[in-house]
């Protein structure tokens, strides 16, 4: 049976880059939209725009810019100013007058504006530190610890794992099962010896194999084009990605048994993966989640999913017992949906 959906798959091709080129197309993406920000060798590359009359000010502010990440853009008039920041090409303005530092941003940058205003915080210490000629007797210096460096990239790659380990197991597993129940395969099939649970055991384990070996490939791609830097627990990162996967498939054909009509498993499962990416903590931590949104987000599995990846990956913090414990049920709730779930569809058939 494994050795037939192994062939059935390769010979659906669409299903099969679903399954291996999503994550790795969604990573790619999100790499490089993000990368002027995140930056793949720095942690920050912020363009500003600046206005001054003053020479000795502009070199003052270009020297404490130097090395930090932040560019300056210095310009002959506000008027200058204003168009390169409506322009989208500077993040942020600053007019620097004889008694006053004025800055200007684009407040459409709405997820920016508290990184936005930790810059006026940096930039009008450095000009109250050149002007008054006093020397910082507090200085930061980052250490990496063994996790590496994290960016914004490598918060957002483990998402993208989860998402579209989640997203490639239900709708494969819901279009492939629905394809058969519409087409009247699975009917076919309940007559013959061949066991529910097993048939359908057989579809999930092709698509784990597939799933497995994507996320492999696109943790070493993302470190070899966007610098992310990652302990990896290879075991446990294996065994956790499987798990994931599991419970996705599962969850998947639980979905097929709602209808026959394949329009309508499609809409479902669809309603379903954008609630899980809008709604978790996949692209952004619950630190700046509302209330309603944690409530909800705590309830979707896509969330512990995302939260177990990234300490796999020695990026983010988590009980040895809770990994544990969110490792096991996935892979018992998702087994005992693929199996249960494959008896049941096969009785419906019969009927």
């Amino acid at each position: 049976m494994i050795y037939k959906s192994f062939v059935m798959l390769f010979r659906d091709r669409q299903a099969l880059l679903m399954f291996f080129l999503l994550p790795i197309v969604l990573m790619f993406i999100l790499g490089f939209v993000i990368e002027g920000l995140s930056g793949s060798k720095t942690a920050v590359n912020v363009k500003i725009g600046a206005f001054t009359t003053s020479p000795e000010l502009e070199r003052m502010i270009t020297q404490a810019a130097s090395g930090s990440g932040v560019e300056f853009e210095f310009v002959g008039s506000e008027e200058a100013l204003n168009r390169l920041l409506l322009s989208g090409n500077v993040q942020m303005g600053a007019i620097l007058g004889q008694n006053s530092l004025t800055f200007i941003y684009n407040q459409s940058f709405g997820q920016y504006n508290n990184y936005l205003k930790i810059l006026q915080d940096v930039i009008a210490g450095s000009v109250v530190s050149g002007i008054s000629n006093v020397k910082n007797y507090i200085q930061l210096k980052p250490i990496s610890v063994e996790s590496g460096s994290l960016t914004v990239i490598g918060f957002i790659v483990p998402g993208v794992i989860a998402i579209s380990i989640t997203i490639a197991g239900m709708f494969g597993m819901a279009i492939i099962t629905g394809n058969y129940r519409q087409n009247g395969i699975l009917k076919r099939l309940s007559v013959t010896p061949v066991k529910g649970g097993t048939f359908f055991l057989s579809l999930a384990f092709v698509r784990f194999i597939i799933s497995v070996l994507a996320s492999v490939l696109t943790i070493l791609l993302s470190e070899w084009f966007f610098s992310t830097s990652y302990n990896v627990n290879w075991p446990m990162f294996l065994l956790f990605v499987s798990s994931g996967i599991f419970l996705s498939l599962g969850i998947g054909l639980l979905i097929s048994m709602i209808s026959r009509d394949l329009w309508t498993i499609l809409n479902i499962t669809t309603i379903l993966s954008v609630t899980m990416m809008l709604f978790s903590d996949v692209f952004f931590p619950y630190s700046i989640m509302p209330d309603y949104m944690r409530i909800i987000s705590h309830i979707l599995p896509i969330s512990y999913f995302a939260q177990g990846l990234r300490y796999t990956l020695g990026i983010e913090a988590m009980y040895t017992n809770d990994f544990i414990i969110i490792t096991s049920t996935f892979i018992l709730i998702g087994l005992g949906m693929i199996s249960v779930g494959g008896t049941l569809i096969m009785k419906m058939e019969r009927r």
